[in-house]
């Protein structure tokens, strides 16, 4: 019996970034390659292996099974090769091992001996499939680490490229903004009304910039430096009516109404300016997005061990995917693309919170808007975040 096949050596070697990537072992392969011992070398050596396994198969009687030499080329092939050829090695061996019971004597053998080849044909689809099943593996999870690797790059030269930026913008910005004080001030000749309205409308932009910036650089700060928290005795129930005060004139402006509803003696050990920061972002954030003729309604509660702070507005509420990622850093939802804003207020607020071994979370009210709510431990000893220092006592 004769054996016609033709097989281009190009056909069945694997493409070179494939082979670095490849399951069986990618350091393996990458040294071979290092070696000189390459694709083709391998194709050679596979060849060279089925010609010793045929003569030695056909020259001995089918009681001897020496088949399972196959699983060597089918190892190297699914180790090395494409994976058409890993298939094409298997048939081949399969083929030839069952083609030893009938050639070169032309009669079948006994029971004992086709019950053994099919065993071995078997084994050989085995490790061809368990093989194919290893090197997906494989592939899989370098794909992972290479795209985890990137993202890793990618998210250390964005924080460079943030710090640098905001850096080499606050200089100007408290520049320009100095300059737009002194004109408004008519230190620089008289001003007129209409003049004032302009330079007006120059300054609050300037400081929206200049606010985008700071909280850019606190978060930064934050991320690789920690949070140093001041920690002190704080009235909570004072800290949000001053809070609530503060930002009245914006509900007003904006007709909406702000209730808040304390309690006495809400004290817990925290850093005041930093909660206060956290309740001015959550404030801000219900004005943004509650419409004129809405309500905002701040909650303080008592709870055993915390002290819970709600947030409720009238707006149009979040869906289920932005609830998950509203702390995000940048995060915006795309309901509210058209409502000015970072995406960091409510990602800085989280680092804060974190920083108190607090917790902070988002929901939709059953009516209409959302509730934001923030949970503070009483003591902060033994509660503070990884990487996040405490500040002095004030």
């Amino acid at each position: 019996m004769s054996l016609n096949y033709s097989l281009r050596t190009e056909d069945l070697i694997q493409p070179e970034i494939d082979c670095s990537l490849s399951a069986g072992s990618p350091k393996l392969s990458r040294q071979m390659s290092h070696n000189g011992f390459g694709s083709r070398w391998v194709v050679g050596y596979i060849l060279l292996t089925f010609v010793v396994t045929i003569t030695l198969e056909f020259l001995t009687p089918p009681e001897y099974i020496l088949g399972y030499f196959y699983v060597i080329p089918i190892l190297l092939a699914n180790w090395f090769l494409q994976r058409r050829a890993t298939i094409l090695v298997t048939g081949l061996g399969v083929l030839l091992t069952l083609a030893n019971l009938v050639f070169p004597r032309w009669t079948l053998h006994s029971t004992t001996a086709i019950v053994d080849r099919c065993i071995t044909v078997t084994a050989l689809v085995t490790v061809a499939y368990l093989g194919s099943r290893y090197r997906e593996a494989e592939q899989q999870a370098a794909r992972q680490q290479a795209q985890l690797q990137a993202q890793e790059a990618l998210t250390r030269v964005r924080e460079d490229f943030i710090a640098t930026l905001t850096h080499d913008l606050k200089t100007p910005l408290l520049g320009a903004q100095q300059t737009l004080t002194f004109f408004h001030q008519g230190q620089f000749g008289p001003v007129t009304p209409e003049q004032h309205q302009v330079l007006a409308l120059l300054q609050k932009s300037s400081q929206q910039q200049l606010s985008m910036v700071e909280t850019l650089l606190t978060i930064f700060r934050n991320e690789t430096q920690g949070l140093d928290l001041k920690l002190s005795t704080v009235d909570l129930d004072e800290l949000c009516a001053e809070s609530v005060t503060f930002i009245s004139p914006l509900a007003l402006s904006r007709e909406i109404e702000l209730v808040y509803e304390g309690v006495d003696h809400a004290l817990v050990e925290g850093d005041p300016l930093q909660l206060r920061r956290v309740l001015s972002n959550l404030l801000s954030n219900a004005l943004k997005h509650t419409p004129r003729q809405g309500r905002v309604t701040v909650r303080l509660l008592h709870e055993p061990e915390h002290r819970r702070i709600l947030v409720e507005d009238t707006g149009s509420g979040l869906s289920h995917q932005d609830l998950k990622r509203v702390f995000e850093r940048f995060y915006q939802s795309q309901s509210t693309r058209s409502v000015p804003g970072t995406g960091l207020g409510l990602y800085l607020s989280r680092q804060i919170v974190e920083a108190h071994g607090g917790e902070i979370w988002a929901a939709c009210r059953p009516e209409r808007g959302c509730t934001f709510g923030v949970r503070l431990p009483l003591r902060q000893a033994g509660k503070l975040g990884t990487g996040l220092s405490r500040g002095e006592n004030g």
